[in-house]
């Protein structure tokens, strides 16, 4: 029997209302109730997932900030976090100088860099026009990925310690559950890490070439993760 589940927030979880369905949760009750943890994986700050979980609690840990920030949510605390460098931010605000740039601390987002100073900065989201402007990061020590959204193209960097599988990895040690125990639901290039590194890894269609291109394990969308989840 599978241990976890790890499901990305974004293009999978949520629909484009921003809501997950009721039979959703439904199923996703029925998997907990055997004893199986269910993980989000987010981009943005667990609190932002955490108002999902207040009426209808369904959720164990959630990895946020693509990585960077591990929530324990039936404890309520953090369990593993990893800033970005502090000479990293520097380059990087360089680099982008003149595009639209968030800065993402544990609770708190920052638009301009003269407000990071002494803060811990876990995420650094850009909005850029076209994907080649990744390979500026080229020299850089950190991680990153693109993220689309309302045809708005984002560039998000962590640390390069950070990905959603070294997520993943430590909730599994904490546990004492193998990643052959995880079943992976990847729908951002966030998740790539997932995908090459999870057995068990679903895709689903339509949302990220490069994730499809990297496995034939695939789920449709709409009443696909649905269905899926039935199969658990």
């Amino acid at each position: 029997m599978k241990k976890m589940i790890a499901i990305s927030f974004y293009h999978a979880l949520i629909d484009d209302e921003y809501a997950i369905s009721q039979s959703i949760m439904l199923e996703i009750e029925r998997i907990r109730k055997k004893g199986i943890l269910f993980c989000v994986c987010t981009n943005r700050t667990y609190q932002e997932v955490l108002e999902y979980n207040k009426d209808f609690p369904f959720i164990d840990y959630i990895i946020s900030l693509n990585g960077s920030y591990i929530y324990d949510v039936l404890k309520e605390q953090c369990i593993s976090k990893k800033k970005l460098a502090v000479s990293n931010l520097k380059k990087i605000a360089n680099l982008f100088e003149g595009h639209n740039i968030n800065y993402y601390a544990e609770d708190t987002i920052y638009q301009k860099s003269a407000e990071i100073e002494k803060k811990d900065i876990f995420k650094i989201e850009i909005e850029i026009e076209k994907e080649e402007e990744k390979e500026k990061l080229n020299k850089i020590n950190v991680n990153s990925s693109i993220f689309m959204e309302k045809d708005k193209m984002y560039l998000e960097i962590v640390s390069g310690k950070n990905s959603m599988f070294s997520g993943v990895d430590q909730i599994g040690l904490k546990n004492n559950f193998a990643l052959s125990d995880v079943i992976a639901i990847c729908s951002n290039e966030s998740d790539y890490s997932l995908v090459t590194n999870i057995p068990f890894s679903y895709v689903v269609k339509g949302n990220c070439q490069r994730l499809e291109q990297a496995t034939r394990r695939r789920i449709d969308q709409n009443q696909g993760i649905e269905l899926f989840l039935k199969k658990i």
